[in-house]
């Protein structure tokens, strides 16, 4: 039998000590009655005591936590000593102030540039069919006919529109005042969705404040970074910035090229059959701004199918263009909209008000809806631009507009390409059912003029200097020389016949895909044959009488 002895030590204080402990826990165990009186209070002494119970280091290291935060939180965000503070009277502030030379937010113009800012014209009124022109010399211009608007129908100047923007702003004001998903949509909204879709084929459409948003929303709505898209060279600079946007991996095959597309997606093939299941999307457009020309869209259908992707088409011009009722691309090629998953467009072209839209199937629709960063942090459109739309798509169903307008843009486009003096001077790029003629520089000219075969894209200096942030290196000499050739071209038609045309105004460092200056010659339904054939008469002379001395 073992024994086992234990030892203790006994600490015995001195008599002040122990006054001062006693008193110690006797405050302490008042503040504790106090603390439990308060709501919440018994909670936390139960907490402070179990905590003390098993580590006593915790709470106090928990204590200092909490003081240290009041502090922080409490304390002003600049610590400084007054007595290093320098007293400042009113005079010596003034004289800073005056010294003092902020750096410019932007570069100024320089010399070479002036003359674009000296070339913009001020419209006096609104903008129709025929206006009044304030030009910066001061000097009024009246009766000017228009061909640089893009209201191709001219549908804001019907009476039937006007009249509903005024009932609708009697009725609900100008403003939306607020976002679609929270008090923004009003009955206007929903009518105007309701109408795309119908007009359209789709089943839901959902609309957007502003027409250049609405494509790159879109895109990164869908895209994300490892998904891939594979689009056409040609495309405008909205959809560029989507892409970018997004994010995604993107590969272009040339322009409206359906052999090189169908190489493109075969040389993905293998890559994407080993690599994870990502959304793939060919991304064009139903009539290209840049080019004025449109893709084979049956040919795009097939290949979609063959790769397995999805097709998002742009018809931001196409739109009221395009097909016997103007109703796009895929009419015109009497393929079902259900073909195409994403269609985009816009209202501020031939229906004559402002904003974009969307439309698909009900979930490609309803996903954008929380996802879609234009949609969600934008105040919706003004409920009178979505009145002025509607009555615009019941206004294209019930009148000749469209066959009218296309009547039109094939004399002007017929009248230039069999013009034999401008054979050698300019090319045109556009085809006949583009509502805009495009017009550049014959490549034999542009030779003898020593002029580079594009400006920026892939790979070239203009990139390069993007890049590096360089915004001394954003002005092109050339490309400045051959936009002022262009711009001698639409002064003189203005001024010697009272005819108003234009030309591309593309930022070159804003672009991330090959561009070239451009003539453009928009066609509108308010002009009579013999306008359109006086028109071509005084165009072309112009445009004769500045290249050919070149």
């Amino acid at each position: 039998m073992s024994t086992t002895t234990v030892t203790t030590t006994t600490i015995l204080l001195p008599e002040y000590l122990g006054n001062i402990y006693a008193e110690v826990e006797t405050s302490f165990g008042r503040f504790l009655s106090l603390v439990r009186e308060i709501p919440g209070g018994a909670i936390i002494i139960n907490y402070i005591r179990a905590s003390y119970k098993n580590d006593p280091y915790r709470s106090l290291f928990e204590l200092a936590l909490a003081l240290f935060a009041i502090r922080y939180f409490l304390a002003s965000k600049f610590s400084y000593n007054e007595k290093d503070m320098v007293k400042l009277s009113d005079k010596d502030i003034d004289e800073l102030v005056e010294e003092w030379n902020p750096e410019p937010i932007v570069l100024p113009v320089s010399d070479k540039e002036q003359w674009q800012a000296d070339s913009n014209p001020l419209v006096i009124g609104p903008v129709a069919s025929r206006i009044e022109l304030q030009l910066p010399n001061g000097e009024h211009l009246k009766n000017i006919v228009n061909l640089a608007s893009n209201d191709f129908l001219n549908m804001s100047q019907r009476e039937e529109t006007k009249d509903a923007a005024k009932k609708q702003i009697a009725f609900s004001g100008i403003g939306a005042c607020g976002p679609p998903n929270f008090y923004g949509t009003q009955d206007a909204h929903a009518r105007l969705e309701e109408d795309l879709a119908q007009f359209l084929g789709a089943e839901r459409a959902i609309l957007y404040s502003q027409d250049f948003c609405t494509v790159p929303s879109v895109i990164a709505c869908f895209l994300k970074r490892g998904d891939i898209v594979v689009y056409d060279s040609g495309i405008a600079l909205a959809t560029q910035k989507g892409i970018e946007l997004s994010r995604c991996t993107a590969y272009h095959f040339n322009h409206n090229d359906m052999e090189n597309l169908e190489k493109v997606l075969t040389d993905l093939k293998p890559m994407l059959d080993e690599g994870p299941l990502t959304r793939r999307f060919i991304i064009t457009e139903g009539l290209f701004q840049n080019f004025g020309d449109s893709p084979d869209l049956r040919r795009i259908c097939e290949l979609k199918k063959k790769f397995k992707y999805r097709l998002f088409l742009d018809e931001t011009l196409s739109i009221g263009v395009l097909g016997a009722t103007g109703r796009g691309l895929p009419e015109l090629y009497g393929i079902p909209r259900t073909e195409v998953e994403v269609t985009t467009g816009a209202l501020s072209y031939a229906l004559g008000s402002s904003g974009g839209f969307c439309v698909g199937e009900n979930a490609m629709v309803h996903h954008q809806l929380i996802s879609s960063s234009a949609y969600v942090f934008s105040a919706a459109i003004p409920p009178y631009f979505a009145r002025v739309a509607s009555v615009s798509l019941r206004l294209l169903q019930e009148d000749d507009s469209v066959p009218k307008l296309q009547s039109s843009i094939n004399l002007l486009y017929s009248k230039f390409k069999e013009c034999q003096r401008l054979k050698k001077l300019v090319i045109i790029t556009s085809s006949d059912v583009s509502p805009i003629l495009h017009l550049r520089l014959h490549r034999d000219l542009r030779s003898r003029l020593d002029l580079p075969v594009s400006y920026g894209g892939p790979g070239s200096s203009m990139e390069k200097i993007v890049q590096r942030g360089d915004e001394h290196g954003y002005f092109d000499d050339n490309y400045n020389r051959e936009s002022q050739i262009l711009q001698q071209i639409v002064d003189r038609v203005l001024n010697n016949h009272n005819i108003l045309i234009t030309r591309c105004k593309r930022i070159l460092h804003h672009e991330k895909l090959p561009l070239l200056p451009e003539l453009m010659i928009h066609s509108n339904v308010a002009f009579s044959e013999s306008e359109l054939s006086e028109a071509f008469e005084a165009i072309s002379a112009e445009i004769y009488n500045v290249l050919q001395q070149l």
